[in-house]
């Protein structure tokens, strides 16, 4: 779970249109989110206020061996508008979790002018631990559109000359990016690089996509400690891409460090809205030592997302009647408004039925469902038991019911072919709004819409031999996160608590 600072840096980050997911560092933040979470250590508490939309400070105290504490402070000299507290911060801003590499943000650069020195955006920040003397600080000026500096710096008794500064001048193109690093630790000289293949402007829709929005990088680091004369290097690539069929994105990872012989793979995938799978292998070719981690994330639903709404009116006068095999009731609707509905995506669960403006217009949850029982995306997926583009809507007995017209209607989008009869006569023309609805926007829709309550992680590791796992919910207006990691005991060779701890965050 991100502390609200960082996730106020996040904030910035988006309001400066600066993309994390195109820096070397992030290659493999989805796997580093599911399989190395921290798991919270004795209790703490985070309090956050931000006074302005330029201004915050916060306050956390620990209780971990003794009770410790740190003050911080935070200021933007860009607006953060769409910041919320914990009260109203959807899970998915909250946590870290599975990364969409969207192929958009390789589109043409941003053509705002930043030549005025007062127009570039910057951000402070500092935190004060107490008791003692440690002193974290960190900088961030937007030099240009696409470049920035960032400075980070400790100030801590025990580290060798009282503490250490590192500078990273990052150029962020949408092509590739850059960074030009310096620490004083060993006066060390870093320089990172990350590269995007493919022009998603220029590609041409298929007949039938198998898959789409895919996105190859391939980047790697250079380092060299002057002091000791030592070199790093390491390389990395990504591939990235979404189900055109399904609309599910999936990553995968490879990476080495030829200097140590290591070398690793991991392969995620967003297996439904609430789920997400993460595996990970590792090798090295000079001890022949191997591992193998897998991790998961599941999130609950909260409440009954956007696709149903609760009846106004007596649950006596409900009508039910099936589509296509599923109970969902409709009651007075417009024939109109359904044959405009995109039925396919209803079926094939890709599309969310938008909430009408009618009065007289409800839906209702399938009686056989409990009435507070979560709703998972995919039992809004049976398989179809005909043609919804050729299916026409009647009345009977003031219920809606579906037959196969003699004259076909209009055919509606199908998310697998992305073309119908229409396009195969006329390939220029373009599609109308209803044919662009595609699988993928509309799963992407609704993760971001879909309101969750709580969420779990796991991971395990088969050299390690331990068991992680964490819970991040809601506590009235508290963002709660409490986790365990058990292991094995090298001695006795039996389960013990390695970690234990709760974490208690308000921000308002």
């Amino acid at each position: 779970m991100y502390t609200h600072m960082e996730y106020l840096q996040k904030c910035f980050c988006k309001a400066t249109s600066w993309n994390e997911d195109n820096i070397y560092a992030n290659v493999t933040a989805t796997s580093r989110a599911l399989l190395d979470f921290p798991i919270p250590s004795g209790g703490k508490l985070d309090v956050t206020s931000q006074a302005t939309e330029h201004l915050a400070s916060s306050m956390t105290l620990l209780n971990h061996n003794s009770i410790h504490g740190s003050l911080a402070y935070l200021y933007s000299s860009a607006p953060l508008k769409n910041t919320t507290g914990t009260k109203d911060i959807s899970l998915q801003d909250a946590i870290a979790g599975f990364r969409v590499i969207e192929p958009h943000m390789l589109a043409s650069p941003s053509k705002t002018n930043s030549k005025d020195s007062a127009t570039r955006p910057s951000l402070l920040y500092g935190r004060l631990y107490f008791p003692g003397s440690s002193l974290e600080a960190m900088i961030i000026r937007k030099l240009t559109d696409l470049t920035q500096l960032l400075i980070k710096c400790i100030n801590n008794p025990q580290l060798h000359k009282n503490g250490t500064m590192i500078v990273y001048l990052q150029e962020n193109v949408p092509r590739y990016s850059r960074e030009f690093i310096y620490s004083t630790t060993e006066a060390l000289f870093g320089f990172r690089c990350l590269y995007n293949f493919g022009n998603p402007a220029k590609a041409s829709t298929p007949l039938i996509p198998k898959f789409d929005n895919s996105v190859v990088s391939v980047g790697a680091e250079f380092w060299y400690a002057a002091m000791s004369m030592s070199p790093g290097l390491s390389a990395a690539f990504r591939y990235s891409t979404r189900s055109t069929s399904t609309g599910k994105p999936l990553t995968m990872t490879l990476s080495c460090n030829p200097i140590l012989g290591h070398i690793s793979s991991t392969y995620n995938v967003k297996t439904s809205v609430s789920s997400t799978v993460c595996s990970k292998y590792d090798f090295n070719w000079f001890s022949y030592a191997s591992n193998l981690s897998i991790g998961f994330e599941l999130f609950n639903f909260s409440k009954p997302s956007h696709l149903f709404h609760h009846d106004k009116h007596s649950h006596k006068d409900k009508h039910r009647h099936g589509i296509v095999g599923r109970m969902l009731t409709r009651h007075g609707m417009e024939h109109e408004n359904m044959e405009n509905e995109t039925l396919d995506n209803i079926i094939h669960g890709h599309g969310s039925l938008r909430n009408r403006q009618a009065s007289d217009t409800n839906i209702y949850r399938d009686p056989i469902m409990p009435h507070n029982s979560s709703i998972h995306y995919d039992t809004l997926a049976p398989p179809p038991a005909a043609d919804p583009a050729l299916l026409s809507t009647h009345t009977i007995n003031n219920e809606l019911a579906y037959t196969l017209p003699s004259v076909p209607r209009k055919r509606m989008l199908n998310p697998i072919q992305n073309v119908d009869e229409f396009n195969h006569m006329h390939p220029s023309q373009p599609l109308d709004d209803a044919q662009t609805h595609t699988a993928m926007k509309e799963f992407e829709t609704l993760v971001n819409e879909s309101n969750f309550s709580s969420v779990i992680k796991g991971s395990t590791s088969l050299s390690d031999r331990m068991v992680k796992l964490l819970w991040v919910g809601r506590y009235k207006d508290y963002l709660v996160s409490t986790g365990v990691s058990v292991g094995l005991n090298e001695t006795t060779a039996t389960p013990e608590v390695k970690k234990f701890g709760v974490t208690f965050s308000y921000a308002f």
